[in-house]
């Protein structure tokens, strides 16, 4: 059963736990962490080929739209992806150690978000020098990545410890996220979706982690950036509290299911 703990075991063990994942995903590679940096340059590019050359998205300076579209998505896709079924595979851990299971979401969560930064970084320092970025937009990505961090580690506990009670959430979970990769515009505006459908995107959580990047990067006003931020901040608190509701009510059953 897991115990209580104080806010400094609790950041030592995510801090451990975090390390440990690091340390484990880059042992006997060549490249290390280069490999986890270079995934999301990648496949920006190969795309950003794609959707401006040979599609020929009218958009203009594309390649900065599709960077605030597609690394966010990867970021949370990829969360959502590998922590759904971490808890299941876990058990031995978490009963021989008595770990507590946000621990271990969180860690894998801080883990994927370094490399997520890391590539972030590399990929928008030339556009500081190519593109007319506003300082004032920059200045508020601290708290939309804050917002978009506690977001997507609410969202992945509620999963996660879902899973343990309906084994199909990991394949559902994978269904649903290659669907909406299509249906939120990641890869073109949402000026091209018809009127009377903006609706559901608008209501799409994901996305609304995703469009504070766009209007503090691509397309600043800082009228719609609050409105955004604002937006993505009450989905965070959403998602957080409905997981502290889900986790108090199956607390009792979790080692038991686990």
């Amino acid at each position: 059963m897991e115990s209580k703990l104080s806010i400094k075991e609790y950041s030592r063990q995510v801090l451990a736990l975090t390390s440990a994942n690091m340390k484990a995903r880059y042992r006997k590679t060549i490249a290390g962490f280069l490999w986890v940096i270079l995934n999301p340059i990648i496949m920006y590019s190969v795309q950003s080929f794609v959707f401006k050359k040979i599609l020929k998205l009218e958009v203009p300076d594309y390649s900065l739209f599709l960077l605030c579209g597609l690394l966010p998505w990867i970021f949370i896709t990829m969360n959502i992806e590998m922590i759904t079924p971490i808890l299941e595979g876990s058990r031995e851990l978490l009963k021989s150690f008595s770990l507590k299971p946000s621990v271990l979401v969180l860690s894998q969560v801080i883990d994927n978000f370094i490399n997520f930064l890391v590539a972030f970084t590399v990929i928008l320092l030339p556009f500081w020098f190519l593109s007319d970025l506003s300082l004032t937009g920059i200045f508020f990505i601290p708290i939309i990545l804050l917002s978009l961090v506690i977001g997507v580690f609410s969202m992945c506990f509620i999963l996660s410890v879902m899973q343990l009670f309906f084994r199909d959430i990991r394949f559902i979970v994978s269904f649903v996220t290659s669907v909406l990769f299509f249906l939120t515009p990641i890869f073109y505006p949402i000026e091209f979706i018809p009127t009377e459908y903006r609706i559901f995107v608008e209501l799409n959580p994901i996305y609304s982690f995703i469009e504070p990047f766009r209007f503090a990067i691509y397309d600043f006003s800082m009228d719609i950036l609050l409105q955004k931020i604002l937006k993505s901040i009450f989905f965070s608190m959403l998602f957080s509290i409905s997981a502290f509701m889900i986790w108090k009510r199956k607390r009792g059953e979790f080692y038991v299911k686990l």
